[in-house]
């Protein structure tokens, strides 16, 4: 797990480092898979459990 990050002084906690890095990974996948995310059964649904898959992925190998 990461620790805090400093960029100019200020210190960021690692969550947020991992948000941010889950957010993009999550925008490249949903532009890739649109038309998956468009014919589930609950698209929001499946959108919130593919960023938690990815931010788990993250905060554990990482």
């Amino acid at each position: 797990m990461l620790s805090e990050i400093s960029i100019s002084n200020l210190y960021f906690p690692p969550l947020f480092v991992y948000l941010g890095i889950a957010t993009l990974l999550h925008a490249v996948l949903a532009r890739l898979l649109r038309r998956g995310f468009e014919h589930a059964w609950h698209p929001g649904l499946l959108r919130f459990a593919v960023s938690v898959i990815i931010l788990a992925v993250l905060v554990l190998k990482f």
